[in-house]
């Protein structure tokens, strides 16, 4: 069963490498969307498709971070998937 998060992850997360990470990870556990850095938000915001199973394991190796990174909160809506999403890409 295809189910969507949208994450929005808060904390030192910007040029730690956040994001290539979130990106690599996506890649390996087969999700579909983006992740992109959030000014606004000051989070790094992630949009998240796929089977639960590999959605699961994907928000679990996103709260672990990098070795430079520090998060301090991590906020998952389920949302509506939207099948628009191809690949996991990182959004500069």
């Amino acid at each position: 069963m295809t189910k969507a998060y949208d994450i929005r992850i808060y904390g030192r997360v910007f040029n730690v490498g956040f994001r290539r990470y979130v990106h690599r990870y996506g890649l390996q556990c087969e999700v579909n969307g983006f992740v992109e850095n959030d000014y606004a938000d000051d989070c790094v915001h992630i949009m998240a498709e796929g089977e639960e199973k590999n959605l699961e394991r994907f928000t679990l190796l996103c709260g672990e971070g990098t070795p430079y990174s520090y998060i301090t909160d991590m906020k998952i809506e389920a949302v509506e998937p939207k099948g628009k999403y191809d690949d996991f890409q990182e959004i500069r």
